[in-house]
């Protein structure tokens, strides 16, 4: 009752909830957010141990720092956008930061990455072995803004801050990424409407 109860509020309400000191409004946005963090953190360092203490970080901050909080409207925004800030300090204190590392390793939890979960929606495995191909040509911030974009369904504002672009380079960068996608592919421009359920400001 008490998830379904914290389910009814909007972000600024939980958010507000959180920063009076609510136990359970922190509990419920890092089961409801941990994964799509998780997965989003892996692409930006493919370090499992790494993201997880990152998160866990983030979270312990946002409790002990409750206090000096801004009201948010948008939770996933805010979280997505410190996880990054947390990872690339960490991976350049280390001197190790790889964005979208492409190395195929293999980690636990597994969290299928955004072309898996496209591809995994089509039957035609011919079709599929092409869409793959195609978004694995990307360049890493072409990939970064279209997980962002239409995976998550942030918009082209949040977008553009979590990765420090001004909205008129990450529309240029977008667009880069569309027309490349679309120029090799036919089909691929349809599914990805569908795929990103057609996120607002777009």
């Amino acid at each position: 009752m008490e998830e379904i109860w914290y389910k009814d509020l909007s972000d600024q309400e939980l958010w507000s909830r959180l920063i009076d000191g609510d136990e359970g409004a922190l509990a419920f946005i890092y089961d409801t957010w941990f994964v799509s963090l998780y997965r989003y953190g892996m692409k930006i360092q493919a370090d499992s141990g790494l993201v997880k203490d990152c998160i866990h970080d983030l979270f312990t901050s946002l409790w002990h720092s409750r206090q000096r909080l801004s009201v948010t409207d948008s939770i996933k925004f805010y979280l997505f956008a410190s996880l990054k800030r947390n990872i690339v300090k960490s991976t350049r204190a280390e001197g190790v930061f790889r964005l979208f590392s492409q190395q195929s390793v293999q980690h636990e939890p597994h969290m299928p990455s955004y072309e898996e979960r496209l591809i995994s929606q089509q039957s035609d495995d011919e079709r599929n072995r092409k869409l793959a191909k195609v978004i694995d040509k990307l360049p890493k911030r072409q990939k970064e803004i279209l997980y962002l974009r239409y995976y998550e369904g942030l918009s082209t504002q949040e977008t553009a801050e979590i990765m420090s672009l001004s909205v008129n380079s990450t529309y240029v960068l977008l667009s880069k990424a569309l027309n490349y996608l679309k120029s090799h592919s036919g089909e691929l421009m349809t599914l990805i409407v569908i795929w990103g359920n057609s996120p607002k400001g777009f």
